[in-house]
């Protein structure tokens, strides 16, 4: 029978939560949270990716770690395609107990702590090596705990999904071609300010919707890495990627801080390893399929374009890393010393 752990752990207390959505956890002290002392646990995830997005694969692998490391204890139960709502209502699921794990970027959560901005802060890396020096050292790890204390979602894995491009039905290699465009983005605040910015029109559609706003003229174009342009077939109805790389991001495998602590400490390391080995194997995937990607775009009719006067788009886009709260701008300052 399902249980919704956050309600639970408002009448129980803090040591005798119910389990994750699916589950039931025995009330007991700490020392009696072990999988032997709880029923079977199910995992209800939800992502945005269609059933041929990488989203998917990461997920199916992410199951099949959980389930076999914890001799099927914990069971997952995968949902694609926004099957669960968007991307926005399945993390505000997360709070409610309805979804367990989202696969999303940092994005998601920055309408809950606006720490969250430092994945969204425009022309930040040079390049993929200095991204991962941040996102796997030490910077990295601090910033993820940030937004776990201040927005209460524990972001698990990072799982690269390279540079985010610009998608056009026309082409677009100079800021003057981008003026008055309407561009689709994610609903983070700042990076609806980075497109409004640069003179564009921003528009926060759910990414189910894209590909028919595109192709009935709605949209104008849309931004993302390369395996979301392919996977998702936006190539199809805007052929133009103007080589923007304005922001590197990874995916992660986001919880509820409080659900999570409230499973056995042994599910916990489950979860939190696996999101971990999956992390690898997609962040390994994404760098040996770049090219791949990029070859299979171009002969389904992709073209790609330099943009040929960048450095008038990072100039534009410098107010939002201005404007951004005070530890953000400290990290921004590490990152890019």
């Amino acid at each position: 029978m399902k249980k919704n752990i956050v309600l639970a752990a408002l009448s129980i207390g803090a040591l005798t939560l119910t389990g994750c959505a699916g589950s039931a956890v025995e009330a007991g002290s700490t020392s009696d949270k072990s999988a032997a002392a709880v029923e079977p646990v199910t995992l209800v995830l939800g992502h945005a990716g269609s059933e041929t997005d990488p989203r998917q694969t990461a997920a199916l692998q992410f199951k099949e770690l959980v389930e076999e490391k914890s001799d099927g204890q914990i069971k997952v139960e995968i949902h694609s395609a926004s099957t669960l709502g968007t991307w926005e209502e399945m993390v505000e699921g997360l709070q409610l107990g309805s979804v367990d794990v989202v696969i999303e970027s940092l994005l998601a959560v920055e309408a809950y702590t606006d720490l969250s901005g430092i994945e969204t802060a425009p022309f930040l890396y040079e390049d993929e090596e200095q991204f991962f020096e941040v996102w796997e050292g030490d910077l990295g790890t601090e910033i993820k705990q940030a937004i776990t204390d201040a927005s209460g979602y524990e972001v698990l894995g990072n799982m690269y999904r390279g540079p985010r491009q610009l998608t056009t039905k026309e082409p677009v290699e100079t800021l003057d071609e981008l003026k008055g465009k309407t561009i689709r983005t994610p609903s983070a605040p700042t990076m609806l300010a980075t497109w409004e910015a640069l003179g564009a029109r921003a528009e926060a559609l759910p990414f189910n919707e894209v590909y028919s706003a595109l192709e009935s003229g709605v949209l104008d174009g849309q931004e993302n890495p390369l395996d979301a342009i392919l996977f998702n077939s936006i190539h199809e109805v805007a052929p133009h990627i103007g080589e923007t790389s304005h922001m590197y991001a990874n995916y992660h495998f986001i919880t509820w801080s409080e659900a999570l602590a409230a499973l056995p400490e042994s599910y916990q390391d489950i979860i939190r390893d696996s999101s971990d080995e999956v992390g690898k194997t997609y962040t390994e995937e994404t760098i040996a399929n770049t090219e791949d990607y990029r070859a299979q775009l171009e002969e389904a009719g992709a073209e790609f374009h330099e943009i040929k006067d960048l450095e008038k788009w990072v100039k534009a886009t410098q107010p939002i890393i201005d404007g951004l709260p005070e530890q953000v701008q400290e990290w921004v300052e590490e990152v890019r010393g």
